[in-house]
């Protein structure tokens, strides 16, 4: 089985050798095995495995959500456990979407509001953001 060292495992995964050492802190890479001189060696899986960590941080998944659905795939566990966690997610997005959605609105009517002159007292923008809270 060919393996490879950790700059190797960068280069291939194109995730850095600092953010491996942390995913590996983190149990979400599994320990490495070690040469004679305690170097590390990583299995071609890896790659495979660094992959998912980075999509999943992409789609907003937490490390803890990351790590569960890792523990899910390396048990073979159950598909309705993955779904949960997704289904989670999902709803936090939409929360987030909901959220930002009612701040572009607020923000582009502040922006419509203010004339851009004088002084900052009782500008639209200021205190709109003050009385948002």
């Amino acid at each position: 089985m060919k393996t490879f060292n950790i700059g190797e495992l960068s280069a291939k995964s194109g995730v850095a050798s600092q953010a491996i050492r942390f995913y590996e802190r983190e149990n979400l890479m599994p320990e490495p095995e070690r040469t004679q001189a305690n170097y590390r060696r990583y299995p071609e899986d890896a790659i495979a495995r660094l992959q998912f960590i980075v999509h999943a941080k992409q789609w907003g998944f937490t490390l803890d959500e990351i790590r569960e659905l890792l523990m899910l795939q390396d048990a073979n566990g159950d598909r309705a456990e993955a779904k949960r966690i997704a289904s989670e997610k999902l709803e936090k997005i939409r929360d987030q979407i909901r959220n930002l959605s009612r701040i572009e609105a607020v923000l582009s009517r502040t922006l419509d509001e203010c004339s851009g002159e004088g002084p900052i007292a009782g500008c639209p923008i200021v205190e709109a953001i003050a009385h948002e809270g």
